[in-house]
Order: structure tokens, then sequence, then C-alpha cells
């Protein structure tokens, strides 16, 4: 009986009138989102830009993580003085103040580098994360303008369609117009001769 009325209702819907024509007033195009990020020229370039800032990140922490090796080297050497037998009581005394100085100076420098290298990952990571909603941004209003410039009603995101006819697809149109100032393709100017 469920399944009779669920029928019943289901053909009822079709057969209204309103429901018909309000279906073939929709201008229909979809658009895949990864190829056109993926495709796009200020994708590139933001990912060069942010792998400098990473390869500039690595040299500094290599910089601070060799200092703080030499450092570790230093205390081991004052460690192998405070073992040695047959040393002079007051002299002794001087180098294990000396030595619990810079232990403690070494493990707050640690603890420095470690809470400055979290920074410097999560600095890197936000700026990553505003980079591409940037463009994504960008991105969004294309699609609109082509969306709109073009009458559709309707863009939807081909991954997360089942199958759809190739020529609703607007994504090459999207990508065109994206890289349009591209300025690995713009061919530089000709300078002009000089009479």
């Amino acid at each position: 009986m469920k399944t009779t009325l669920t029928i019943l209702f289901l053909s009822i819907a079709f057969l209204l009138p309103g429901r018909a024509s309000a279906a073939a007033e929709y201008n229909l195009a979809i658009v895949n989102t990864g190829i056109v990020f993926d495709g796009y020229w200020r994708t590139a370039v933001e990912d060069k830009r942010m792998k400098i800032a990473m390869e500039d990140v690595k040299k500094r922490v290599a910089i601070e993580d060799k200092n703080q090796s030499v450092r570790l080297d230093e205390l081991k050497k004052m460690q192998q003085v405070l073992l040695k037998p047959n040393q002079n009581q007051a002299a002794l005394a001087r180098h294990r103040q000396e030595f619990e100085a810079k232990r403690r100076a070494f493990e707050q420098n640690g603890t420095t580098l470690n809470n400055w290298k979290a920074a410097q990952q999560k600095d890197l990571s936000e700026k990553s994360r505003k980079a591409i909603e940037r463009i994504k941004e960008e991105i969004r209003s294309v699609i609109s303008a082509q969306a709109k410039k073009n009458g559709y009603t309707l863009v939807i995101e081909s991954k997360a369609l089942l199958y759809s006819s190739a020529d609703l697809d607007i994504t090459t149109q999207v990508l065109a117009q994206l890289n349009i100032n591209d300025p690995g393709k713009v061919a530089p100017k000709k300078p002009t001769p000089k009479k």
C-alpha cells in the first residue's frame, strides 16, 4: 500500500503543469573546479612563492638547529670536565655552576626554537590558506561572470555528477578567461626601432 501511494504521489507531481515548465527554464552548465584551479596561472605563481618561502624557512631552521647542536657539543665537553677525577673543589664548583647555567640556557633556547618553528609552520600554512582562498574567489567570480554572460541559471561542479553531456561543460571557457592575463603567455612588446 505504501509503495502504491508513493508511485501515485510521484506520478501526480510529474503531471502538474508548472513542474515541467519550471524544469525547462533552467539553463545548466557544469565546471570542474579542480582542473580550473590546477590550470590557473596564479595557482602556479602562488605555489612557487610558497615553495620559496618554505625553502627560506628550512634554511633558517637548519641554521638554528646547527647552532643548537654546537651548544649541545659545548655542554658535553663541559660535562666531561666535570667527570675528571682529582680536581680542585673550588674550580669544580665554579665549573658546575657554569655548566648548569649553560644547560638551562640550552633548554630554554630549545623551547624557544621549537616554538619559533611551530610559529613559522603556522605562518606558512596561513599564507597558503589565504592564497588558496583568493584564487578560489577569483575562480568563483569568473564562473559567475561566465554564467551571467551565457545565461546559465545553474552551474554545477562536474565532480558531483554521475553523468552529463560534454556540451554543458564550461571548464575550458572559465580557464581561458582566468588565463587571459597570464604573464607567461603574453608576448612581450617589441621595441620600436629608433630613427
